[in-house]
Parts: structure tokens; C-alpha cells; sequence
């Protein structure tokens, strides 16, 4: 089976050539998206585990990169992490493995927090695997933006990421998809990515914002697109 993964990547040369090692060997296409000035093009451009560097002259977000090298490949698969994540050894077979029944259109796993502390262990355990094996059975389906996959032609044919949404764009593609085909949850298909965010953010804020994102999406479910489009 063809795969791909694409990497979108904006001003991140200190993080992406860790991202980039854990794909060396990997059995898939890699695409690199890369945004800003810092240097982040040359890094990706250099590593040999890098087909492609794609450059994101729209700088529009992450969501709009992603359906840049999703556009990009004729890959049947296309697996998507982020630039500052580490993928598990074996992470893009697991994912590609699933899609030999020919009803998947999803996969996604858990989120490892990458140098965290124990606290930050703790809550991406319960926030981002407990959590996701608890909702995906009864249908709310999460495939976070750096540990997804997509069958690809099934991506496209539903417009791919909302390009439009400021935030939980690959919830709401992942939403979208699952009701086209079957969505898997693959809790060894796990990644270890950077808590910057929980930790700029906070945990408590974060949730509050995802929190109000599913309520908005449980109050207006029978749209195809946009559940998280904030008015």
C-alpha cells in the first residue's frame, strides 16, 4: 500500500529535524510543508528521509498546509504529524495496516508528551488516549492533527481539513471522514509531541476552549462542515 506522511512546518528548524529522524526508514512518501524564515526549509531539505519540500507561500495555517501535501501525493494513505513530534517506531506500518479493509477511511492514536514531566504524563494519559478510547466507540472522533491518517481519496472527496476553522480543524475533519467510512482508534499507534502549548496555554484553558468547540458541535451536528467555526 502507498503511503505518504506529510509534516507541515512553520519557523520550526530547532524541532523538525527530531520529527524527520523518527521517520528515517519509515515505508512512506515524506512531504514537508514548510512556512516562515527561520531556516526550517534548509533543515528538511538536507535529511534524508525528506522526498519533498513544498513551500507554504500561503502560510495559512496548518490546515491548509495539510491539504498542500495531501494535494501533492498520489499516496493512497496519507499519514499526518506536526513538526514538533516524535512518531513511534513501526507508527506509519500501524497506521497503514488498517486500511487493508477497505472500509476504513480514519485512524488515529495517543499523544505521549515529548520531555514532559510526570504531571504532563499524567494529563496527556487521561486527556489524549483515556479519553479518545472512551468517545471514538460512541462516535466523537478525535484524530489529532499529528497523529492521523487518512485514506486520501476519501479526504479530498470531503474537502479535506476546513482550511476556514482558527482551531480543532482535524477534529472536525476527522468528524467529517468518520461518517463516511470506519474510524479506528490504535492506542500502540502512539506519538510523542512537544506540551508548549499545555504549558503556554494551561491545561485548565485549553480544556475550556476545546469544551466549548464539542458543545458547539453536539448543538449543531447535523451540518457536514464546520461543527467548530467559532461566531
Amino acid at each position: 500500500m502507498d503511503v505518504a506522511c506529510v509534516v507541515p512546518a512553520y519557523d520550526e528548524r530547532d524541532t523538525v529535524e527530531r520529527t524527520l529522524d523518527s521517520l528515517v526508514g519509515a515505508d512512506c512518501e515524506v512531504l514537508v510543508v514548510v512556512g516562515g524564515t527561520d531556516g526550517t526549509a534548509a533543515v528538511a531539505r538536507s535529511h534524508p528521509a525528506v522526498d519533498h519540500v513544498l513551500p507554504d507561500t500561503a502560510e495559512a495555517g496548518p490546515a491548509a498546509a495539510r491539504n498542500q501535501g495531501a494535494r501533492a501525493t498520489d499516496a493512497e494513505v496519507v499519514c499526518f504529524t506536526d513538526a514538533d513530534t516524535v512518531v513511534a517506531p513501526g507508527w506509519v506500518a500501524r497506521h497503514a495496516s488498517h486500511y487493508h479493509d477497505p472500509r476504513v477511511v480514519c485512524v488515529g492514536g495517543p499523544l505521549r508528551p515529548l520531555d514532559g514531566s510526570r504531571r504532563d504524563r499524567l494529563l496527556f494519559r487521561v486527556l489524549s488516549d483515556w479519553w479518545y478510547r472512551a468517545s471514538w466507540p460512541v462516535g466523537f472522533v478525535q484524530a489529532s492533527g499529528n497523529n492521523c491518517s487518512y485514506r486520501r481519496r476519501a479526504l479530498l472527496d470531503a474537502g479535506g481539513f476546513d482550511e476556514a476553522l482558527p482551531f480543532l480543524e482535524d477534529t472536525d475533519c476527522s468528524m467529517r471522514l468518520a461518517r463516511r467510512g470506519r474510524a479506528v482508534y490504535d492506542r500502540h499507534a502512539w506519538v510523542a509531541t512537544s506540551p508548549r502549548r499545555q504549558h503556554r496555554q494551561g491545561y485548565l484553558g485549553l480544556l475550556a476552549e476545546y469544551a466549548v468547540g464539542y458543545a458547539r458541535y453536539l448543538l449543531d451536528r447535523p451540518r457536514d462542515s464546520g461543527y467548530f467555526r467559532r461566531r
